[in-house]
Parts: C-alpha cells; structure tokens; sequence
C-alpha cells in the first residue's frame, strides 16, 4: 500500500470532529479495501458502501480537500498519512464500542454492529476511553472477567440483586490471587501469537504486557476469546500481519509476544 504524504494537513485527531458519519464511513471503507486488495477503486467503493459512483466521487473530493485522500478523476483512492490515522482512529473507536457492547452488554452480533456503528458516532474521545478502561477494567480485574459477567448476563431481565446475598455472589466469582513472580500453572503451556506461521488459526486465551503495548492491544480489539488467525510474517519475523474479529492488523512481534493463543 503506497501513502503519499499530505501538505501541509493537521493532525488526525484535529479532523475527526470536522468529519461527518458518511466520510467516516468512506475513509474505514478505503482503509479496508487498501489493505485486503491494495487498492481502492471507485466502484469497489460504492459496492461496499452500496451507493452510486457519482457519490463516491463527491466524497473523494471533500476528503482529497481536508488532505485526507489523494485521488485523480478515474484513477484509484489512496488515503495519506493524516487519512491512514484518521482511519485507523475510527477503526479503533468503532472495536472499542462493539466490544462494549457484545462483551460486556453482552448483546448479539447481529445486533451489536448496526448500534455500534449508530453510536460510534455520537461517542465523544472523552467517553470512548473510558469506555475502553471500563471494558478493559472488567474482562481484567480478579473480582469482574468471565465468571463475573456470566452472573451479570442473569440480571438483564430482572436487575435487581437479592438482599443479604453480596457475600455469597462475590466468593462465587472470587479468583485466588497469584503471588509476585509466580507464573499460573497453565500460562506456560500458553503459545504466543508471535511464534505461529502463516495460515495459522485459533482464539486469544489471554493478553498479556503493562503499559502501552496491553491498551494499544485493547483497543485494536485483541481480547480473550477473540478468534485471531496469521495471515503474513515478515522475513524477520516482524511484523506479523494478522486477522482479528475480521479486521485486518499488523502487529509487531513484540506486542504479537503478548498475545497467549490456542488453536480452534
């Protein structure tokens, strides 16, 4: 995929404000199109956002004129620096809202892409993050993970908790704390993400790291129980093109390392 640097354009970040849904829609469109088939045409555009080629065009040039893309009449789309931020910013925002909602909610998958893609919308940067910590916060912490929101999918329907039964619910879902510089018995057996070839399918049983590199991991949508399949391995070995919930990324070994998976 060929990017070619904008002139003179501001910060992704000071641009998705500006952006309405539609362009949005038009830049995760050209992101997803440039990195399965290399290139975004016109009309691969418009089958994909099911609108007409003079649509299309249009939106081009507004996003050509924001910096955002750079395309010639006929010619094929190709998002610039600024535009491959934006995109991948958007991507993020929208992993970020349906993982809320499908994990945590717990709704179904076929409900959870239309509201994400409803919500993402009107979500500001401010509460998308703490919509990521919170996430991140419960599938993480000893007394939330899976035995915790599996108590939590009985309250939907009736959501209020039964008096004087606190104790009993928080020793059900407690989970024994492993001393410092203690490894689980079953962390070892554990293969990293980083270590399987090309081809190679199965599901994320634990996301590992501290820091940046666990909430980058995060919010790209890499937690446990999400299907995860290696597509590419550079010659060295980083990075790893990868597949997860059936978006593309490319992840560098280091962070690839941190990624425990077992195959399906």
């Amino acid at each position: 995929m060929t990017i070619a640097s904008p002139t003179a354009a501001p910060p992704a970040e000071e641009l998705l404000p500006d952006l309405s849904a539609s362009m949005e829609d038009y830049l995760e469109a050209i992101y997803e199109l440039e990195r399965v088939d290399s290139v975004a045409r016109v009309k691969d555009i418009a089958e994909r956002l099911n609108v007409a080629t003079p649509s299309v065009s249009a939106a081009l040039r507004a996003l050509k004129e924001k910096g955002l893309v750079d395309h010639e009449n006929y010619g094929h789309a190709t998002l610039t620096a600024a535009g491959l931020q934006a995109a991948e910013q958007i991507l993020r925002r929208h992993e970020a809202v349906v993982r809320f909602l499908h994990d945590i909610l717990q709704l179904p998958r076929d409900q959870v892409e239309p509201e994400a893609c409803a919500l993402e919308h009107a979500v500001s940067a401010g509460t998308l993050k703490r919509l990521i910590c919170l996430t991140e916060f419960i599938e993480n912490c000893p007394r939330g993970g899976g035995d915790w929101l599996a108590r939590l999918s009985g309250r939907w329907e009736s959501f209020r908790c039964e008096a004087g039964r606190c104790a009993e619910c928080i020793a059900g879902i407690a989970i024994p704390a492993v001393p410092r510089g203690v490894v689980a018995p079953d962390e070892s057996a554990r293969a990293s993400l980083a270590a399987q070839a090309p081809g190679w399918r199965g599901k994320v049983v634990r996301v590992g790291g501290r820091g940046p590199i666990r909430r980058r991991l995060m919010e790209m949508g890499v937690t446990s129980g999400s299907s995860v399949e290696v597509e590419r391995v550079a010659p060295l070995g980083d990075p790893l093109e990868v597949k997860v919930r059936g978006y593309h990324l490319s992840l560098r070994k280091e962070e690839a390392a941190n990624i425990h998976v077992e195959p399906q």
